[in-house]
This record gives C-alpha cells, structure tokens and sequence, in this order.
C-alpha cells in the first residue's frame, strides 16, 4: 500500500514544482494543515489545507490523508463528505473507500467497518485488498495485545 501511495503522492505536485518533489517549505505547509486536524485547531488547518488543496492538479490523494487526518481528530464530517461524494464520483477506487474507513475508524464512527468489507467482498485492485486487510490485521493484533 505505501508503495502505490508514495508513487501517488510524488504524481501529485503544485503547479510549478518539478516533477520528484516538494520544496521544503511546502511540505511544512502541508504537515501543519494535517497536524491542525489532528489536533483539533480545524480554524486554522481549514485554511491551509484549502490553500494546499488548490495548488494541486488533482487534490484526491491529499484529500484522502486530510480524511485520515481529521479523523483522528475525532471529525468524520469531513471524510463524509468529501470522501464520500469522491467515492460517489469515483465508485471504483477502492484506495479512497479504504481511507474512508480509516478516518471513521479514527473517529469512532462503526461504519467504517462496512466500508472494510465493501472492500474485502468486492475489491480486485490488490493494493486496496492489501491496505484493507493490514487494518484489520493491526486491529486483530492491537485487540489480542489488550
């Protein structure tokens, strides 16, 4: 999974930036929009995860990890609606439904299970198997060391 993302992650760079990377200020500007969201500063990490988002080609990937990102801010309003109407758009990207789990997991919502299974059930992107699979793994083992 890290490998179809890192691979993702270095396609999607802001208009002006050379292909293979961010520059170093950049990428603090991203760290601090997803931190704010963690950390529940949503005022703040709102603007500069939309001044991030806008400088992107194709803000889906980034819009995945703010998912995540708020989710373990305990929000799943976000993941909700903006993953959610991507899965809507997009019904066979398997990666965002996965991300979409992870967020409500984060949060506390019990739907993300379903979205886990949805996956499991009906996914044949191997990547997104992969990733569904390794959280239930790390949730199976986080529940036996408990």
């Amino acid at each position: 999974m890290y490998n179809v993302y890192a691979q993702q992650a270095a396609e999607f760079t802001p208009m002006g930036v050379p292909p293979g990377g961010y520059p170093e200020v950049y990428r603090r500007l991203m760290t601090v929009g997803l931190l704010g969201a963690i950390y529940r500063c949503m005022d703040d990490a709102d603007v500069v995860n939309t001044a991030v988002e806008a400088t992107l080609d194709d803000p889906a990937f980034y819009r995945m990890c703010r998912a995540i990102a708020v989710g373990m801010g305990g929000e799943v309003g976000y993941a909700r609606e903006q993953l959610g109407s991507y899965v809507e758009q997009n019904p066979h990207d398997d990666n965002a439904k996965v991300a979409m789990a992870v967020s409500l997991m984060f949060a506390g919502d019990a739907e993300w299970k379903h979205w886990l299974d949805n996956v499991m059930a009906t996914s044949t992107e191997q990547s997104a198997r992969e990733a569904a699979n390794g959280v239930l793994t790390f949730l199976s083992a986080m529940q036996q060391a408990h």
